[in-house]
Parts: C-alpha cells; sequence; structure tokens
C-alpha cells in the first residue's frame, strides 16, 4: 500500500483543505487531522499491538469524538454547523488487533494498520484502499520516517498572502507576546521547506491553494491520475467524515469549501514600506517558477536586503515594553539565524519541483 505524506511547504497553504478534499474517497484511508507520526513512535517504543492502539486513542480522542477538535472545528460540521462524528474506540482497538495479527509489527505496518484501523470502525470498506494519506503538517516530522518509502504531497500558496495571512493571525497583533522561534519557523518554511524537501529525493507533488480553488477538478483529477485512483465527484467536497467542513478557528469565519472565485486577501498593513520588496527579492525564482505576480516596486535593494520586517520590529518592541529579555535576545538569534538561510544566489539557482 502506498504511503503519501501530507505537509504545509508554506504557512496558510491548505494542507487541511487539500485532505478534507480526500474525505470519504473509498480508496483513500486516512485519519481526520495532523498525526504527528514522530512523537508517536516514540510514545509506542517497546509497546505491544493493543498498547498501540489504545495509545493512539490517547494521543488523539478528538478522533473519536470530534466535539473534542475545537481548533479544527470539527465540532461544528455539516450543512447547519451543528454535527460531529463519533468513532467506536473498542472497534478499532479489535480491527488493529486483527490486521497486525499478534506479530511485531515495523513501523510502515504500524502506520498503515492505523489508519486502516481507523477507517474501518468509520464503518468503511478497507478492501479497496490503495493509499494512505499521512499528514503529519510539518517538515521536521519526516524525519522519523525517512527510512521508509512514500511521496510528498505539499501546499503553497502566494509568499505574500502566505506572510499576510500568517501575521494577521499572530496571536503577537492580539496584544500577546510573539513567540520568536514561531515566527522563524514561519520565515524558514516559507524560504527552505520545499529546498529540504527536494533533498530526500521523493517523488513531490507541489499543489497551489490557488489552483485547489479555481481550478479544483483538474488538480483532483492530477492527483487521481499520479496514483492510479478512479475520480470521485466527492474530490470537490470539503468534508470530514462525509459532513460538511468550515475551516479550521484560526480562520475566524466559516469557509464553504471550494472557491472557484478565490482571491488571496492581503492586508497590506502587515507590511513595513520595504517588507515585499525584500520577501520578493529573495523569493524572485519561486515566484516566476510558480506563476505568482510580483506585489513590490522590485527596486535595487542593496543594503536594505537585510531591514529587518514588520513583525521583527514588533517582537523587539513587544519585548522591551514587557521586560522580556529572554525574547529579546532570541528575536535577535532568530533574526540572525534567518539571514543564512536568505541567500539570494541559493534560492535563484534551485529548480523548484512542479506542481501538480
Amino acid at each position: 500500500m502506498k504511503i503519501v505524506v501530507l505537509l504545509a511547504a508554506m504557512t496558510r497553504g491548505g494542507i487541511d483543505l487539500l485532505q478534507s478534499l480526500l474525505d470519504k474517497h473509498p480508496e483513500i484511508s486516512q485519519l481526520p487531522g495532523k498525526f504527528y507520526i514522530d512523537e508517536f513512535l516514540e510514545k509506542i517504543n517497546n509497546k505491544n499491538n493493543y498498547e498501540i492502539a489504545q495509545q493512539f486513542i490517547d494521543c488523539y480522542p478528538e478522533y473519536f469524538d470530534s466535539r473534542l477538535n475545537i481548533v479544527e472545528r470539527h465540532n461544528f460540521l455539516g450543512q447547519n454547523k451543528n454535527e460531529f462524528y463519533l468513532i467506536d474506540k473498542n472497534k478499532f482497538i479489535k480491527k488493529f488487533n486483527e490486521l497486525s495479527k499478534n506479530k511485531k509489527l515495523n513501523k510502515k505496518e504500524i502506520i498503515i494498520n492505523l489508519h486502516l484501523a481507523y477507517s474501518s470502525a468509520s464503518g468503511d470498506s478497507i478492501d479497496e484502499k490503495k493509499l494512505v494519506i499521512l499528514q503529519i503538517h510539518h517538515l521536521f516530522r519526516i524525519k522519523s520516517i525517512e527510512d521508509l518509502d512514500f511521496d510528498i504531497a505539499c501546499t503553497i500558496r502566494d509568499p505574500i498572502a502566505s506572510h499576510s495571512s500568517y501575521v494577521k493571525n499572530l496571536s503577537t497583533f492580539n496584544n500577546k507576546s510573539i513567540n520568536p522561534w514561531q515566527y522563524y519557523y514561519h520565515m524558514e518554511r516559507n524560504f527552505s521547506h520545499l529546498i529540504k524537501l527536494s533533498k530526500l529525493k521523493r517523488k513531490i507533488n507541489v499543489i497551489k491553494l490557488e489552483r485547489l480553488h479555481r481550478n479544483n477538478l483538474d488538480v483532483m483529477k492530477n492527483f487521481c491520475i499520479q496514483y492510479q485512483i478512479d475520480y470521485k465527484e466527492i474530490l470537490q467536497k470539503s468534508t470530514f467524515h462525509g459532513k460538511l467542513w468550515w475551516g479550521d478557528q484560526v480562520s475566524k469565519k466559516y469557509l464553504n469549501g471550494i472557491n472557484i472565485k478565490f482571491e488571496n486577501n492581503i492586508d497590506y498593513n502587515s507590511f513595513s514600506k520595504n517588507d515585499i520588496n525584500i520577501i520578493e527579492y529573495y523569493l524572485e525564482n519561486y515566484i516566476k517558477t510558480y506563476k505568482y505576480t510580483f506585489k513590490g516596486n522590485r527596486e535595487t535593494l542593496n543594503f536594505k536586503k537585510y531591514f529587518p520586517l514588520k513583525v521583527d520590529k514588533v517582537i523587539f518592541i513587544q519585548s522591551i515594553k514587557k521586560l522580556n529579555f529572554k525574547n529579546l535576545i532570541f528575536c535577535f538569534y532568530y533574526y540572525l539565524k534567518r539571514l543564512k538561510f536568505m541567500k539570494k544566489t541559493k534560492l535563484d539557482k534551485f529548480e523548484y519541483p512542479a506542481e501538480l
């Protein structure tokens, strides 16, 4: 059985939307959200099969009672936003043990059997399953399974829209302290994750959020062709367990699945004067490869390319106001560290993976 790892190569790139579109395809087995496989594998070391299944339930109780999944708003599913799903834990454990046949499982078998057992407990037939969709979300988690055979599907979007969406939803901009590492990770993800993924030498399918909305039929048919599964109309509906999904809590509004008129909503107040020019200067190759539109004036930056961005300034000012000296030190540390991956020559030479 083929494993396809889903992760976000860019912040707010639509990875959860993509997973919701794959929901209920008869040939796909997946969980209703993120599975932090690295953390899970550490917790089940030397455990027997029953203990592995029980540990999964303990780690992800929201997969068995979606009323617990408030952040992803799986407690507000359905046409009237009043539905949820319940999955029988005993059926899950029974099926996992049946699939495992009391043998010592390897890493791949654990991943596949957990997914198939969950699909079975959800009422799906597992006889037709060809793909396991493993949504790990973050690149660093892939290290725990890099010895396995798998493909990668990752979502991207316009880098200026990504930055704007991230900043708009930062707790920092709600008068709370920003975590300097969190902002560094956002920047590092947007600049470096596709480069790091390419070093894994796996098949990579890049999916643009914009095309996932506007050209959904083409994208999903290409996905089916890629993995030799049948195209189904369900692939155009954003659901979990067949119930309409309205987007996560971070979105702050209800999103009704695919929008063929989708446009990136960019808040230009998220940027200082030179921010857009700086980001587009370094990501020029990325923008051209994926046919995004330049939004800055593309002036010659010279030393301005080293200027801190607006969020850097916010972190600095908040740290001083709150006498948070730890944050103050880290804001300098992560800014300097960031300069190491913002290398124009390296970014311009990189051959980005083709989009699906």
